[in-house]
């Protein structure tokens, strides 16, 4: 028998330590205002019990379908907190791809964009009549999830009593083989995804983060180290070079999350030589392979600040990387490298 004295906290624990942990420091930019760490504690306590008002309870299976927006980080935050099951589902997806993953992963509770979502929505609500909706806004699907979460008082944050073998989330692969895999992944992945990044990944010290890549996918892995520490998340609906360089210029964002293509979008665009990234410290990229001129280039244009990282759904972000530093101009055949088995 071990002694719980030894268990190391799990991803739940860490969010609520993070959120606990200060309270007018930007936390969440929601486009026209920046939501202090305490502003985001006590909406994620009303999304918790709004949750559960309507059935949500640890170890229930929660999916979300939304494009990039703020709500989506406070949804995760909630998710994790209240101990439920979180499935990202792909908002490129299409009807039969959704169905199948929500009965797949059996999931309860569909958090979706009311936006862009709540056809598709309704659609999978008349598919599974037992599937609770949740619209971020008012819409005619199911609950505003939103208006709900205003009904209850913020209370103090509890971590759920979870192990490490306990289910965190499923998350699907791409279906390069075929029909999309629903991945479990446990409590422990995750806990050992957020040690390696904490220790490894080369953060800024004061971290500013814009976020132009899906939240479905890799971009909510870098969560929980940027919560760790005191960093601010700026969250982009969709990438363009003007958005990005706007954002960048404005916000003096330090460090960004990106794929291959996005920055060769940027280095197509006339604003490549003229915008201002000095405060840029840390660039991660990965998904893809990077075509070694174009990195060579914007290392020369903006300086060694990239920092690769390769990973897959069950062994997510942290199979490989190549720090700043080892992207070395003087070695060219390096710029193709994967990098090291972390």
């Amino acid at each position: 028998m071990t002694s719980q004295l030894h268990e190391q906290p799990l991803l739940p624990h860490l969010v609520v330590r993070a959120l606990d942990a200060r309270q007018d420091e930007p936390c969440i930019f929601t486009g026209d205002r920046v939501m202090s760490y305490a502003d985001a504690r006590r909406r994620t306590s009303q999304m918790v019990q709004a949750m559960r008002s309507v059935g949500a309870v640890q170890g229930s299976r929660l999916a979300i379908l939304s494009k990039n927006r703020p709500e989506v980080l406070l949804n995760a935050f909630a998710t994790l907190i209240n101990g439920c099951v979180l499935t990202p589902l792909h908002p490129m997806g299409s009807l039969s791809d959704h169905a199948y993953a929500v009965r797949d992963a059996e999931i309860d509770v569909l958090v979706f964009d009311t936006e862009y979502f709540t056809e598709r929505a309704r659609e999978l609500g008349e598919q599974f009549p037992d599937l609770v909706l949740l619209g971020f806004g008012p819409n005619a699907a199911g609950h505003d999830f939103m208006a709900l979460a205003d009904t209850f008082e913020p209370a103090p944050l509890e971590a759920p009593d979870l192990h490490l073998d306990d289910l965190c989330t499923v998350v699907y692969t791409g279906g390069t083989t075929g029909r999309p895999k629903g991945v479990l992944m446990s409590q422990r992945v995750w806990q050992s995804m957020t040690w390696i990044q904490m220790s490894e990944w080369e953060f800024p010290d004061e971290i500013r983060v814009a976020l132009p890549t899906p939240l479905s996918h890799a971009a909510l892995s870098v969560v929980a180290p940027v919560l760790l520490s005191g960093g601010a998340f700026y969250v982009m609906e969709s990438f363009s070079p003007d958005a990005f360089f706007d954002l960048v210029e404005e916000h003096r964002i330090t460090c960004c999350m990106i794929v291959p293509v996005m920055l060769y979008a940027m280095q197509d665009h006339p604003r490549y030589r003229t915008a201002d990234m000095s405060s840029m410290e840390t660039i991660f990229y990965g998904a893809s392979p990077m075509s070694p001129a174009k990195l060579a280039d914007a290392i020369e244009q903006w300086g060694y600040i990239f920092f690769q990282f390769f990973g897959q759904t069950e062994a997510p972000m942290v199979i490989t990387h190549l720090k700043k530093g080892e992207h070395d101009l003087a070695k060219p055949d390096r710029l193709a490298s994967c990098g090291k088995p972390v």
